[in-house]
This record gives structure tokens, sequence and C-alpha cells, in this order.
């Protein structure tokens, strides 16, 4: 069977490191089958897997993982402590994972990493942890930590750092953000986060600003339950947008979101599934949120991902295919770790949602075009930063 006309075309242009053609919505719905746009919109974590006797650390690829990317055209993949054993482990597994989309006619996979430096650090390997971002003094400092970051990545063959943390931690209690953060003052937080964008755009490593529309006030983590910011949109403007507009300006590709209610922004409300309870609509599934506020208000045209959809806020209360659904609808661009793949039992929940999301869009519940636009910022982000040797 032929491969389809995109996938060949993208392959050989990454492969090859030639110059990319940019690719219109119109010519994505009429090369690319929405099986594979809906892969490209999905990043998965491979942290262990069960090969039928005990559960083990990935650190290297396995024959389910391959066939995983492949089949279903995932679009990227992101890396925890558990897949780093050494530097050449590492790169081995990495050039797999690359192999295992390109062979099989796919784009090349985003590969990313929480590497913030300090608290939250995948791997270190044969050096110190560096300093928490709340020990960064000057703006030199920040560029300089985010260089060296990237450096690391570009070595093992990263091409993307959930980094940095734009959050002002602005509340002293914060369980989540805290140190991670810059501090205190937006103008700061502003100012080093340009620059360890400028230190990871300086190795070609694209960088992620998060957590919008800011996770710094919060005092419930947002991995075990639903936090709540009760500011007005001016009392964000004044404070925690401040960054992101600031990165935003500096050509930041990606935003990630944040799990959090905005009670004032967002009065849409639903119900729990976890006890039936009216909540408000969080950030991440917030069309508000993202069109409204950071697309519309903040004029960012790159790439929305979502933090990972199975943290308790978002998969508790709303459940996979819902939350997926509502994410897309919302403005989500990419579904970060939508499903948990622990062994080969679990790809069926993977298959469920992708039917599910497949459906939505044949019936109606969600715009195809959408999709398309989607696919058309993913791909232009790969072809600016997924570029591999032959």
């Amino acid at each position: 069977m032929l491969k389809k006309l995109l996938s060949i075309l993208l392959a050989t242009i990454f492969v090859s490191n030639l110059t990319a053609c940019a690719c219109s919505p119109h010519q994505i719905e009429k090369v690319m089958s929405l099986d594979e746009k809906i892969g490209q919109k999905i990043v998965l974590d491979f942290r262990s897997w069960n090969d039928g006797d005990t559960q083990k650390p990935v650190t290297e690829i396995n024959d389910e993982i391959r066939q995983i990317i492949s089949k279903y055209h995932i679009g990227g993949v992101i890396l925890f402590a558990q897949n780093f054993v050494n530097k050449e482990q590492a790169k081995r597994l990495i050039s797999d994972l690359q192999k295992a989309a390109i062979e099989s006619g796919n784009p090349p996979l985003i590969i990313a990493v929480d590497q913030e430096g300090g608290r939250v650090e995948r791997f270190s390997f044969d050096r110190k942890k560096l300093k928490n971002n709340a020990d960064i003094k000057t703006s030199e400092e920040a560029f300089e930590k985010g260089k060296f970051i990237a450096n690391e990545l570009k070595t093992l063959g990263i091409n993307c750092d959930f980094a940095p943390v734009v959050d002002v931690n602005s509340n002293p209690l914060n369980p989540v953000i805290n140190v991670r953060s810059f501090g205190n003052n937006a103008d700061i937080v502003s100012e080093f986060g340009q620059k360890f964008l400028e230190g990871l755009h300086s190795q070609n490593i694209m960088g992620v600003a998060k957590h919008f529309p800011g996770h710094g006030d919060t005092s419930v983590d947002s991995h075990f339950s639903l936090p709540s910011v009760n500011k007005t949109l001016e009392e964000l403007e004044s404070l925690e947008l401040k960054p992101f507009k600031a990165l935003i300006n500096s050509g930041v590709d990606m935003v990630m979101t944040a799990h959090i209610e905005l009670p004032q922004v967002d009065q849409n409300t639903a119900i729990s599934k976890k006890d039936g309870t009216k909540i408000c609509i969080p950030a991440t599934l917030s069309k508000v949120i993202l069109k409204d506020i950071l697309r519309d208000k903040l004029n960012f045209n790159g790439v929305i991902i979502s933090d990972a959809m199975n943290m308790k806020a978002i998969s508790e209360n709303f459940g996979e295919c819902e939350s997926a659904k509502m994410a897309i609808n919302a403005g989500i661009d990419i579904l970060l770790m939508p499903v948990i793949l622990r062994s080969k039992d679990d790809i069926a929940n993977l298959e469920k949602l992708i039917n599910r999301i497949k459906d939505s869009v044949n019936n109606g519940e969600i715009s195809e075009k959408n999709i398309d636009l989607s696919v058309e910022r993913i791909l232009k982000l790969k072809e600016k930063y997924c570029k591999l040797e032959a």
C-alpha cells in the first residue's frame, strides 16, 4: 500500500535535512487520513512496561511500543527518569523511537522531557543537579542555564524541553510550583523566562511556556485535585499573564496549559464524574481561556499543549474520552498523556480514545477543520526543530 504523500514528503525532508515546504490545512486534509491527524495530536509516555512477568522501566524500545508509534501515527513521546540510565543508552532509546516513526512513513516525533533544572530534572548523569529557578539571580544566569540544558538535550536527540516555568509564584504555600518559578515578581519571571528560552533556542531546542494562564497562586497540586484561582481577568493581566505575553513576544513555539479553575474568568460548569458536584471548566478545557485569551488577546499562533491529561484534576473529574473531546474543542493542539500505557492490554484504551475522537469528528461534535489547523501548527513545529541527520 502506498504511503500517504505528506508522510513520505515529511520523512524525506526531515531525514535529509532539506528545506521543508509549508502545508495548508486544505493540503493536510487531502493527504492525511483522520487517523494520522489524530495521532499527530497525541504525545505518550512509556515509563515502564509489563513484559508478562514484571513491570520494568522502559530503557530500550520493544515491539509493542514500536507498533504503537507506527500504527497509531503518534506525534510525540515524553521521557521520564525511568527512561534514563546513561548517555549511550538514552541516545539509543531516543534514536529507536524516532526510527519507529520515520521508518513507518510518519513524521518524526517530538521527543520531550521536563528538564527544568533543579527540583524537576529527569536526568543528571555525571553532574550535580542544577540550581532551582528560584535561585537564579541574573538574566545571564538564566540564559546560561537554558543553553546548558539545551546542549544536553541536543546531544541525546531530544528536541523539546517542557520549560521554562513562567508561573509567578505569588502564593508562598504553593505545593507544586514553588522553587520551580523564577520568583514572585512578574517582571523578573518575564525577563528570566525570556533568557532561559533564548538559551534553548540557541541550540535549536523548542521551549514551552508553562502553565497557562498561571499556576503560581494555588495551594493545591493539580496532580491530585482541581485547584481554583479566584481572580478576574484584570488581576491576571496585572500579574500571571505578563510572563506569557513576554515569551509570546519572544517567539515561544508552544504553551502548556494549567489544570486550574478560574471561576471569575470562565463561568461555564460541568458535573464532576468523581463526586457529582458542580465544578468550573478548568483552563485546559476552556475555550474562553485558550481561544479568547491566549489566541485572541495575547495573539499566540503557536502550538497549545495540555498538561498531562492523566493528572487527577482532569482524569477524575472528566474521564479520558470526554476530557480529550473537550480539550480539542477548547483549542488544545496536543494532548499530553491522554491515556496510561503500561502493558499490551492498555493499548485497547488508546484505540478506544482515538475511535471516540473519530466518532466525534464524524458526528460533528469536533470540527475536522480545527484538527487540520492543529496539525498544520504541529507539522510547522516539526519542520523547524525535528530535522534528523540521514
